[in-house]
């Protein structure tokens, strides 16, 4: 391995003068890397050790650090570089991580198999936004999830994915649902005379995702949900290396990483630049004004990340949600744009048409801004 590879991480840290910030600096460097105290590293450990390249004031108490650290740390082991981004410093106060040198990703990552092209060409779906909603509530039987997928298809639905509560439940169990949903879907394209993609949730045992993302692809399934902060990072981009089936992200789980002002990463950072490397097609993130608490100017930086050229790989289609409604959509479609996915779930059971008749509104509302 060449020790003499480098990529770089900027930190922003709390710290009360510059000489208190390349310390601190210098101990962020330490924990990602030798782990000991400076003194008794060996000669052949030194190599290891990253090296503090700037500290820039921002406030008056706030810090830009970039640090260099040697590729050889992580070599072509993805979990290994999630470890030196954020493993025991994870466990420290005032460290945010704020961009990552695009570097780093060449080698061993290979972004969205699909991405926002690809998506697009399952659909014949070539300008307008796209549609989405989930199949809830937690407690329906497979028969129930079908009939509310069969609705959703002859509104003429884009995507129809599973809450991703619903898991391997007595109530409804992974393969008696995915089966009944797959068939429904099918039918109601019959109706609609359009395609929709039906992506079942396979989010469970790192031991089983492999089992269950092949179950969706031999039942089916147009594409599969994950909840990768769940699983692990890497299967994110274990499944998108399949190459078989888009893959769409779910945020569960990670909200201590992204929502302290002082701690974690910058949610762009971590939904539109690392998940994004990691193979997520859509990346499902808590949209401003729903039941969350994310800016409009931090979800329009998100999708920003998701979509500009990043090294060779595919746009991932930022996909909105978490109280989305069908009152709110003009306005989201106009910050947002048609490169979008947008996903209304509890607010489709609200209208009184009901399913099919509401998810046509959506559809109208879509093709209005086309």
């Amino acid at each position: 391995m060449d020790h003499s590879a480098r990529f770089s991480v900027e930190y922003r840290i709390r710290a009360g003068s510059k000489n208190e910030a390349h310390q601190f600096a210098e101990k962020i460097g330490t924990e990602q890397s030798v782990e000991m105290p400076l003194a008794v590293v060996p000669p052949s450990g030194k190599k290891s050790l990253p090296e503090v390249h700037s500290v820039t004031q921002l406030n008056d108490d706030l810090w830009t650090a970039s640090l260099s650290y040697p590729i050889s740390l992580f070599g072509d082991d993805i979990t290994q570089f999630l470890n030196v981004l954020f493993g025991n410093i994870s466990l420290l106060h005032n460290i945010k991580i704020t961009n990552i040198d695009e570097e780093v990703f060449k080698k061993s990552f290979y972004g969205p198999e699909f991405g926002i092209e690809g998506l697009r060409k399952k659909l014949n779906v070539p300008e307008r936004a796209l549609s989405c909603t989930a199949l809830k509530p937690i407690g329906l039987s497979p028969g129930e999830l079908a009939e509310n997928s069969y609705q959703f298809t002859m509104g003429g639905i884009d995507i129809i994915k599973d809450d991703h509560g619903l898991a391997n439940q007595q109530t409804a169990d992974f393969r008696a649902r995915v089966t009944a949903c797959v068939q429904a879907v099918r039918m109601g394209e019959q109706i609609s005379g359009k395609k929709t993609l039906y992506f079942p949730n396979i989010t469970t045992s790192p031991a089983y995702v492999l089992d269950r993302f092949h179950e969706a692809l031999e039942l089916g399934a147009d594409g599969v949900l994950i909840s990768p902060q769940l699983t692990g990072l890497e299967m994110l981009h274990t499944l998108s290396s399949r190459g078989h089936l888009p893959v769409m992200a779910h945020p569960a789980f990670s909200g201590p990483y992204v929502i302290h002002e002082s701690h974690g990463f910058l949610p762009d950072l971590y939904y539109g630049k690392l998940w994004r490397a990691l193979g997520a097609d859509a990346i499902i993130y808590p949209n401003a004004g729903g039941r969350f608490s994310f800016s409009r100017e931090t979800c329009k930086r998100i999708n920003q990340r998701a979509r500009d050229k990043f090294h060779t790989f595919n746009a991932s289609f930022p996909t909105p949600a978490g109280g989305m409604n069908m009152q709110s959509l003009p306005d989201q479609i106009t910050h947002y744009g048609n490169n979008t996915i947008y996903l209304i779930g509890g607010n489709l059971h609200e209208q009184k048409a009901g399913l099919q008749e509401a998810t046509k509104q959506f559809q109208n509302l879509l093709s209005e801004y086309e």
